[in-house]
């Protein structure tokens, strides 16, 4: 490669400017420089500029000085004329001779600048004139100064003739003002040729002064073409000290350095020229050996572009032997294959991040649209100096191995004849279940059924008409069965739904949908109509059982109650259908909720709320708790009263003390971050809230901003009107809004749009497997996508495992709160613990 493509260097011949170019061949052209880039013109025309400028300045001022002595002259000679005619008109005048007034006026008008003489008498009379005729009225009198001129050539003037006090008349005449021009114009003249003079020596002088500074610069620029065209070995002698002359010494040393770098250039080339032989046989090995691997094999660059793919990598990829990949960016050539993937988007995403980092290993399973599996593991590769220079990508088929444990994990789990969930898988979602919903302190269910009749229609029209009715009740019914709720069949025929968050509405229109469901299914058996019915029961949790055992024996329970109220109906638990009991449980809370709140049992613990990106402390959610009257050192949980709070309507004083105490602390402490309060379903329908709210926030002097209400998603969707209504209460007074366990809601998205929240709090039963379960991460992303649309900040919780945390970062979550930040704590001093 050539030292550059193109040296310009400038020099002077002949005194004229030339442009020197060598072109990358080695080839030299002349060419001419445009003068005015010329270094010694620019010089010559600089100076001229700044002479012609002070010249300028001086011939000015001269004009004005010259100007300003002509007109003192002219007006003494004024003067002069004024006394002269005064005196000499004077007794002619009295003495009205008028011969020797004509004559006086002739000698006068005969003096040099004197254009005419007219004297009037006090009858504005004109009795003598000299130079104008006495039939032509006279000119106005010049009101302007004498130097300038009005286009007459003359300047009109008068003077009164008067003898001590007694005035006569008065004498108007027109005085030259030629003399004024032919002054100006010959200053002028002599001030031009001057200045000519001057700038035509200041050239000359200039020009030899230029030539004398820029006559080393020849030499240098005929050196410097022979150096673009490979001559390294000039040398130029220094003759002066001046800076051509450290110059001169400078380029001597840069043609040194260059020869001696040119030489270790041409002795480095021929060792890389070794190197480069011996690394492509060394490549050659390789690649024969890559071949042979039954997995796949992907090179990349630090640039992301793909530098070898082995023979397995083209065949898992199906990509064609004709088609190139060696160049191209890796996403690239993956998306020229994308029509076999299951989940483009999400694979691409999935890429796109492990693209952007350099520094962990990754592995990942890619489903295709042709059913296979793929694992694709990535390792970032490094040099001897431990500089990321790439990513080894490996890809395996193991379609056969995965489709063997599938098989036998849906053997261990699923009902051989309908394809539900077995028992055993049953019990497992009911303990996973009951877990989350102890820890998150919300509700659910738990349906049994069972087909009425069953054992006839199978004892009558024998096994394979009951297997038939068993295969179609379940294909219905799992129909009407959400996602997140499990549908299982236990044995026989009968079944069980676990319904995660369903209050006592929701496990009620659930029990009425199977019933009906099942009604409507037309069954027919070897030419036999039979009608199905079947008997509901359902157990609430928390209200029926604290346990698994608990719900489903009384699930069970209340199934048979419903087959004693004559089949083909739903019942709730009952216990035993004792009503004493459950009217003697419902006294015994509504008797120990009125004690905490008379007897100040109720406490608040503070749960932190941080930045997802910094873990900076956003605010804190209130979370109350009561103290056990029989056992002071225990606190009672929510999910172990709200629901009796909210049946005896208890819940409302709750949520107005929790509300007051917590008003009160950001009174007291005013750096204390905001706090979040849980409004409940009863106190969301209650119109005098907001302004309590208000006036609680008013009294205490504590800023709207610093209170944060929390509403939940089903208690907001029950009347989006009123919804709507309460929430812009909350936001007239300053208080934000957050919709709490969202996407806990059959329409979450639909409704949105109608509910003005500032903020949605992600239901953590999203949140506490993200990492594990993909259909949750795909839920969770779209919900920040949606919010972020919508200018709404988002908030997950139950965030437990810092693999949680860093998923919910990526997607870009705002914020987030759980037991991987920080657990519940006590009384506000508790607080100022670091996070």
């Amino acid at each position: 490669m050539p030292l550059s493509e193109f040296l310009e260097v400038p020099f002077t011949k002949d005194n004229m400017s030339i442009h020197s170019t060598v072109s990358a061949e080695g080839t030299r052209h002349v060419q001419r420089i445009p003068l005015f880039h010329s270094l010694r013109v620019r010089l010559i025309l600089a100076s001229l500029a700044v002479e012609i400028t002070l010249l300028s300045i001086l011939v000015f001022n001269n004009l004005r000085l010259q100007e300003s002595s002509l007109v003192e002259q002219a007006q003494l000679r004024l003067t002069e004329l004024n006394s002269l005619l005064n005196a000499a008109i004077a007794g002619p005048l009295a003495a009205r001779d008028f011969g020797t007034m004509q004559d006086i006026l002739d000698e006068v008008r005969h003096r040099e600048g004197v254009v005419y003489l007219a004297l009037i008498d006090n009858h504005a009379k004109i009795v003598a004139a000299a130079g104008w005729d006495n039939k032509t009225p006279l000119p106005p009198i010049a009101t302007h100064n004498i130097s300038e001129s009005d286009g007459s050539g003359r300047y009109d003037a008068e003077v009164v003739v008067h003898i001590g006090t007694q005035r006569y008349g008065k004498v108007q005449y027109g005085l030259s003002t030629e003399f004024l021009n032919a002054s100006r114009s010959s200053v002028l003249k002599q001030s031009l040729l001057i200045a000519g003079v001057e700038i035509a020596l200041s050239f000359f002088v200039l020009w030899l002064v230029g030539y004398w500074l820029t006559r080393h610069l020849a030499l240098l620029s005929n050196a410097s073409g022979q150096v673009t065209a490979g001559n390294f070995d000039i040398h130029l002698p220094v003759k002066s000290n001046d800076e051509i002359g450290q110059l001169t010494a400078a380029f001597n040393l840069m043609s040194k350095a260059v020869r001696e770098r040119m030489a270790d250039v041409q002795n480095a080339a021929a060792t890389q020229h070794e190197l480069a032989q011996q690394t492509l046989q060394d490549n050659a090995r390789l690649s024969a050996l890559l071949s042979t691997m039954t997995v796949g094999i992907l090179f990349e660059d630090a640039e992301n572009r793909i530098v070898y793919a082995n023979t397995m990598f083209r065949r898992i990829w199906l990509v064609p032997d004709s088609a190139h990949l060696v160049g191209l960016p890796t996403t690239e050539a993956l998306r020229q294959s994308a029509n076999i993937l299951a989940q483009p988007d999400h694979f691409s995403r999935h890429l796109l991040e492990v693209l952007g980092t350099r520094e962990v290993s990754d592995s990942f399973e890619i489903c295709t649209a042709d059913g296979r599996i793929l694992t694709q593991l990535s390792y970032p590769v490094r040099d001897a100096n431990d500089r990321f220079i790439g990513r080894l990508w490996i890809y395996e088929d193991i379609t056969h191995e995965r489709q063997t444990a599938e098989e036998l994990m849906y053997l261990a789990e699923r009902d051989s004849l309908t394809g539900l969930f077995n028992r055993h898988r049953f019990q497992i979602e009911i303990d996973r279940a009951m877990e989350e919903l102890k820890r998150h302190n919300t509700v659910g269910a738990v349906l049994f059924f069972d087909l009425d009749e069953f054992k006839y229609i199978n004892d009558t029209y024998g096994h394979r008409a009951g297997d038939a009715m068993l295969i179609r009740v379940a294909g219905e019914i799992s129909h009407l069965v959400r996602r997140n709720e499990t549908l299982s069949r236990l044995g026989g025929d009968e079944f069980a739904v676990l319904v995660p968050g369903a209050d006592e509405k929701s496990a009620v229109q659930l029990a009425e949908r199977i019933i009906r469901g099942v009604s409507q299914i037309p069954f027919r058996f070897e030419g036999h109509s039979l009608r199905l019915t079947t008997s509901v029961g359902i157990a609430l949790y928390p209200q029926h059982g604290g346990s698994v055992e608990e719900l489903i024996s009384r699930a069970d329970a209340a199934m048979y109650q419903a087959k004693e109220a004559g089949k083909d109906a739903w019942r709730l638990y009952q216990a035993d259908r004792d009503a004493s009991r459950e009217m003697l449980n419902r006294l015994t809370w509504q008797e120990r909720l009125t004690n905490a709140l008379d007897n100040k049992l109720l406490r608040l613990h503070f749960q932190g709320v941080y930045q997802a990106s910094n873990l900076q402390l956003s605010h804190f959610e209130a979370l109350v708790r009561i103290v056990d009257e029989s056992e002071p050192s225990r606190l009672i949980l929510p999910g172990q009263f709200i629901t009796h709070a909210e049946r005896t309507g208890k819940i409302v004083d709750i949520d107005r003390w929790v509300i007051r105490e917590c008003v009160s602390i950001l009174a007291r402490d005013k750096k204390m971050p905001s706090l979040a309060v849980n409004i409940s379903g009863r106190s969301f329908d209650d119109p005098s809230m907001p302004q309590y709210i208000a006036n609680q926030l008013a009294q205490a002097g504590v800023a709207p901003y610093r209170l944060l209400v929390e509403l939940t998603e089903t208690s907001a969707v029950s009347d989006l009107h009123d919804a709507q209504r309460f929430i812009e209460a909350l936001q007239r007074t300053g208080c934000k809004v957050c919709l709490d366990d969202f996407g806990a809601g059959f329409s979450s998205f639909a409704y949105l749009k109608h509910i003005k929240a500032d903020i949605l709090k992600i239901d953590g039963m999203f949140v506490r497997d993200l990492p594990n379960d993909r259909d949750n991460q795909v839920f969770v992303k779209s919900i920040v996508d949606v919010a972020r649309g919508m200018k709404k900040t988002t908030i997950a919780e139950f965030v437990e495992t810092e693999e949680t945390l860093v998923m919910l970062r990526k997607m870009g979550v705002d914020m987030v709160q759980g037991y991987h930040m920080g657990v519940p704590v006590g009384d506000p001093p508790e607080l100022r613990l670091p996070a």
